[in-house]
């Protein structure tokens, strides 16, 4: 079994985790039942944007990589003024899934957020994506709000 390694990264180091995104946009945009267009389109660098704005204060990045420092999971927890705390993005290679890896950068992220005092911590589950929820409850997270989201005709 190899060693994995967790680090904390800045937002300047955001294009740590690149492919890791782009595989989690791919899997949600199979996933995704009504907004592939959304999927399609959406990059990296707009997925960032709002993340490179906040204070580093108020963002983690954690990775797990490998001995040789390749990244293979990572987590990101924000915290939004008068707001709480936000675990905004979560995602494991799947060669790496099943070991751990996740439920690690979950404790970590969530103990970050607790110690800042955030209240609520929230996440989204994109709809499509179900199969995570399993995952986030044996932290505690439960459905509280099903938000629906008009879907424009593209023309």
């Amino acid at each position: 079994m190899e060693i994995i390694e967790y680090k904390r990264l800045t937002t300047n180091e955001l294009s740590q985790i690149r492919v890791l995104w782009e595989k989690l946009n791919q899997t949600h945009l199979n996933d995704s039942i009504y907004f592939k267009d959304h999927y399609a389109r959406f990059s990296f660098e707009e997925r960032i944007s709002c993340w490179t704005k906040l204070p580093e204060k108020n963002f983690q990045l954690l990775i797990a990589q490998t001995s040789e420092f390749i990244p293979i999971g990572y987590c990101i927890a924000t915290i939004n003024a008068n707001q709480g705390g936000e675990i905004d993005s979560l995602f494991i290679d799947s060669t790496f899934r099943m070991q751990g890896i996740g439920k690690i950068l979950m404790e970590k992220s969530m103990k970050w957020l607790q110690k800042n005092h955030c209240k609520p911590i929230r996440l989204n589950v994109s709809y499509g994506h179900e199969s995570v929820i399993e995952f986030y409850q044996q932290f505690g997270f439960y459905a509280r709000l099903t938000t629906l989201e008009l879907i424009e005709n593209e023309k």
